[in-house]
């Protein structure tokens, strides 16, 4: 991870009461081990929650991404920075006030690249001891992150700019969390609107079963052949009552790591919500390929593909289906 910026800012309000206090920083934080080791830490917290893709409500008026655009197409200098981080915060001032039930905490801004990908990210952090933040005359020190973990990071959020540059969707992603008080307001301040997207997590799965290499075979002590693990995760799959897949359940049943889905997502820059509703017409892929062309429908189980179901070495318009039953009932179509 390149780290390049970090502000950190509070807003400080006791659950049930409607007053706030807004505590912001003039300067940035300097980068020191430190603050890295909090930002890494943090990115881990992130990652081990369930995570959602999104992108911006541009809607004209939405404060948030009008000034965090202004702000990326800016010189993003330090001084634009700190300006915007300030800004975004006062504006949410107002609407965490008024939500009896929240609370507030530390909103730490990070902007960063990793494997060549930038990022921007704001968590939402309770430190109640007061043993990881300490309050200096114009920002914030890192005194600790020993006592940092998931419990301490109530929401985030994280902006692959990359995403935005090229014109792609689910740029946005962020974390799921039980608080809806917190959920409510923090993701009506960034303005976040939901895609609804089974369809290309389907097809993001299905990549990424194909490329992970398959589990062993405790029989064999030999990876299972591609086929059969595509067999075994759609069964998987379809065995859910609820038509849902939950890439951790999934990772923990045939790698004993419920990581691995996430993480190979991470670094491939895959976007897939670690829980979504499948597509069942897509899901059949892991079973079965689909094509219908020029008034033919043909649905072959990926078994019989270059078995019983090859491309003709002679003519590449040519498919060549060698099946003796298959044959049989062909002919005996065309003869009623």
């Amino acid at each position: 991870m390149e780290l390049r910026k970090v502000a950190i800012h509070e807003i400080q309000k006791e659950r049930g009461v409607n007053e706030t206090n807004l505590i912001l920083s003039d300067e940035q934080i300097q980068i020191t081990e430190n603050v890295e080791a909090l930002i890494s830490a943090l990115l881990s917290s992130y990652k081990g929650d369930k995570i959602l893709y999104a992108v911006f409500n541009n809607s004209e008026g939405n404060y948030f991404p009008e000034r965090y655009t202004s702000y990326k197409n800016s010189e993003r200098n330090d001084r634009g920075f700190i300006d915007f981080t300030k800004n975004v915060l006062t504006n949410l001032n107002p609407i965490i006030r008024a939500k009896t039930l929240a609370s507030g905490g530390y909103f730490i801004f990070a902007e960063y690249s990793v494997n060549n990908i930038n990022f921007f990210s704001i968590f939402l952090v309770r430190d109640t001891e007061g043993k990881i933040l300490r309050r200096t005359e114009h920002s914030y020190e890192i005194d600790t992150i020993e006592y940092l973990d998931t419990r301490n990071l109530a929401m985030a959020c994280r902006i692959n700019e990359n995403r935005i540059d090229n014109g792609e969707d689910n740029y946005l992603s962020f974390t799921q969390v039980k608080q809806k008080e917190i959920a409510d307001y923090f993701l009506d301040w960034i303005s976040i609107e939901q895609l609804e997207s089974s369809t290309e997590y389907t097809k993001s799965l299905y990549e990424i079963v194909n490329q992970i290499p398959p589990p062993i075979d405790p029989e064999t002590n030999q990876e299972y052949p591609i086929e059969e693990h595509r067999n075994n995760v759609y069964s998987y799959i379809k065995s859910n009552p609820n038509k849902v897949v939950n890439l951790r359940e999934l990772g923990e049943h045939f790698y004993d790591n419920p990581d691995i889905y996430i993480n190979y997502a991470e670094e491939n820059d895959i976007s897939i919500d670690t829980e979504f509703r499948y597509n069942k017409r897509l899901l059949r892929r892991f079973i079965k390929v689909e094509i219908n062309r020029d008034g033919i429908n043909l649905k072959i189980s990926r078994g019989a593909l270059n078995d019983k179901v090859t491309i003709s070495e002679d003519d590449p318009n040519v498919v060549l289906i060698r099946s003796e039953s298959f044959a049989n009932a062909f002919r005996q179509e065309l003869d009623q």
